[in-house]
């Protein structure tokens, strides 16, 4: 799976946030439903809560002036003046006992253990009304008013304005809402931090993952810091791994032993050609040569594999120069100029053998891919890279990455078997190095630089 299609892949922890979030709506939810049936039938709880709403709300119509508290019903509460009035009743005292408001007084009067100018009153009152009808109760309770103390109450006759539903919202509210509402937010956020705190490890191991060689069977994803599920999903993937090294393994063991026996059948195939005269005779040793030559490159190909641990100090421009000095005489019977640049002395840590036949693959591309006449320009540096250009017409149009697949061949009218940048490849990869392919500044054609690490 590439980058863009994991991208949009559905992130694991905002999944499982958005279902956890789901499940403490459908809980509050839940919960609400519950507590509002419950306080709407627990009815000594819901008088007293009824009782304690209204005389707040009736609070908020009490006025201080010049000649002490005043009183103005509230434009919300016109249930005591509108159709249901004979339902509802109220009065409002002063710290003195003095009534300066009141709704079917009369009735209040009849049951309060309060009275008017009266000493010290209590605090707090309740009686129920009409034996057990629901919502037939009255009651007093004292409030606090700036600095001083106001003593109000309440009487409702059946409560047919609905009044009670209210206050059971507002019980379940403070029951359920917002206990569960700072949960209800955090929990996703905290699933989201937590989620991808745990799943760290994973995405360190899938990025070391990117990175890995299946050539190489020691590079393995580590299980220390992963959780017990991501270390066993790890493990099968170290497990795959491994059999995928040990099928690359037998098949490179198998073309290199392929190729080391054709190599003899070969060039006894040659020298018996050369015996035989005739145009017939001349075209079959030209493919047997190619045949050879791919075999050769197959062998070459296969001993790089097997020199990571064989790694000398390296010469760029010794080796450069040696490469160029071999190849010489054959480009110069193909009449192309080659030219050898270098710009400094860079040496690394690798394998001459593999660079020389990388710098040795590039060259007789330049030369196999170009028009007489064509001068191919050889640089070495600066620092540890190789660049062949030349002043051909440059590279096809097709991706530069398809040059370098095995067999992959820049003209199907050229020469050899489209292993050399494979060649090429295999050795920067040696070196842990990269390749910039493009068109030369200097010359026109393409322009091949190894850059070795």
């Amino acid at each position: 799976m590439t980058s863009i299609e994991s991208a949009a892949q559905p992130s694991l922890a905002t999944t499982i946030s958005i279902n956890l979030g789901k499940v403490a709506l459908v809980t509050v939810a839940f919960m609400s439903v519950i507590a509002f049936l419950f306080n709407n039938i627990d009815y000594d709880h819901l008088y007293l809560d009824h009782l304690a709403d209204e005389a707040a709300a009736l609070l908020r119509g009490v006025k201080s002036g010049p000649d002490g508290l005043s009183f103005s019903l509230p434009p919300d509460m016109t249930r005591y003046d509108g159709e249901g009035r004979g339902s509802y009743g109220f009065r409002v005292f002063d710290a003195s006992g003095r009534v300066i408001a009141g709704k079917q007084s009369a009735l209040l009067e009849e049951i309060s253990p309060w009275s008017p100018n009266a000493g010290l009153m209590a605090d707090f009152w309740f009686v129920k009304l009409q034996g057990d009808k629901p919502f037939h109760f009255a009651g007093g309770k004292r409030l606090r008013f700036g600095d001083t103390d106001v003593l109000i109450e309440t009487m409702t006759l059946g409560d047919i304005a609905g009044v009670h539903r209210w206050v059971v919202l507002h019980e379940t509210a403070e029951e359920v809402w917002l206990p569960m509402l700072p949960l209800v937010l955090l929990m996703p956020f905290v699933a989201v931090v937590s989620i991808r705190r745990a799943l760290q490890p994973l995405a360190r191991a899938a990025r070391r993952c990117e990175g890995i060689n299946p050539k190489d069977p020691t590079q393995l994803l580590k299980l220390a810091g992963l959780p017990r599920e991501a270390a066993s999903f790890v493990s099968a993937i170290n497990r795959l791994m491994a059999r995928v090294s040990a099928l690359v393994q037998s098949e490179k063991i198998f073309i290199a032993s392929a190729a080391h026996e054709l190599r003899t059948p070969l060039a006894v195939m040659l020298l018996e050609l050369e015996k035989i005269d005739g145009p017939r005779a001349r075209r079959l040793e030209t493919d047997v040569k190619g045949m050879a030559e791919s075999v050769d490159r197959l062998v070459l190909l296969a001993r790089m594999e097997t020199v990571q641990a064989n790694l000398t100090d390296v010469d760029l421009g010794t080796v450069a120069a040696d490469a160029v000095e071999r190849l010489r005489p054959w480009i110069a019977a193909r009449d192309h100029k080659i030219d050898l640049h270098l710009a400094g002395q860079q040496s690394l840590r690798g394998d001459g053998l593999a660079v020389r036949e990388a710098l040795r693959n590039l060259v007789e591309n330049a030369v196999k891919h170009t028009p007489a006449g064509t001068s191919v320009l050889v640089t070495v540096g600066p620092e540890s890279s190789i660049t062949v250009e030349d002043s051909g017409p440059g590279l096809a149009t097709e991706s530069p990455e398809q040059l370098f697949e095995p067999f992959r061949k820049g003209s199907t009218s050229s020469e050899g078997a489209g292993l050399g940048l494979t060649i090429v490849r295999h050795a920067v990869e040696l070196h842990h190095g990269s390749i910039e392919v493009g068109r030369s500044l200097a010359l026109g054609g393409a322009m091949f630089k190894l850059i070795f690490a």
